[in-house]
């Protein structure tokens, strides 16, 4: 059986005994990485065009406090199409049973000095994903919260530095950040939401 703690979580606890309440919950769950430079490198040009483009359509508004394209820029955009189709992909790969997934908003980030993003979660949406168009060895990871330690099972914050063409995909509810850039090189990622879709009349298991 899980272990349940309570957890007082302003953003979504409610006053009363009813509503909603925040709860850490300890169990196990799946974080999919993989290495697709070979596979996408040839688009990273392009993609890096569009988002210097479009700039910030956001104006910092999001949890991104860093230049953000779109919700929708894997419909506006075929190479960030390609990568969200991708992570549809990995999704799906090696289940029994194939369930009618599909994008819910994509979006392309540009972090340069002094920007960052918000600890936050995306529920709720069921799946995840970033992929990262330019990183280096100086700009910031990526954080995931409330990691247990295998070794004292204590709640701890997990640094991913990615490499270029990295993938990762993990459970919307996951709690992630990112640090405040130190460096005056540029980071660039692309992400998105993955959610059931069961009005689809698109069948995954034909």
């Amino acid at each position: 059986m899980a272990r349940i703690e309570r957890r007082l979580d302003s953003s979504i606890m409610s006053k009363s005994e009813y509503g909603w309440k925040g709860y850490d919950i300890k169990f196990n769950i799946p974080i999919r990485y993989e290495n697709l430079y070979k596979e996408f490198i040839s688009r990273h040009a392009k993609i890096e065009y569009y988002i210097r483009k479009t700039g910030d359509v956001l104006n910092h508004a999001s949890n991104v406090k860093a230049s953000m394209t779109d919700w929708d820029s894997h419909k506006k955009n075929i190479h960030i199409d390609a990568i969200a189709q991708k992570a549809l992909v990995l999704c799906q790969e090696g289940l029994k049973q194939k369930y009618p997934l599909e994008i819910a908003d994509c979006w392309g980030a540009l972090y340069t000095k002094g920007e960052h993003t918000i600890k936050h979660h995306h529920w709720p949406f069921t799946w995840s994903f970033c992929y990262y168009v330019k990183v280096s060895d100086t700009t910031p990871p990526l954080i995931f919260h409330n990691m247990i330690n295998p070794q004292d099972k204590s709640s701890v914050d997990m640094p991913i530095y990615p490499k270029k063409g990295d993938m990762f995909i993990f459970p919307s509810t996951l709690r992630h950040s990112v640090p405040t850039q130190e460096t005056d090189e540029e980071r660039m990622v692309i992400a998105g939401n993955i959610w059931y879709n069961f009005n689809s009349t698109y069948n995954p298991n034909n």
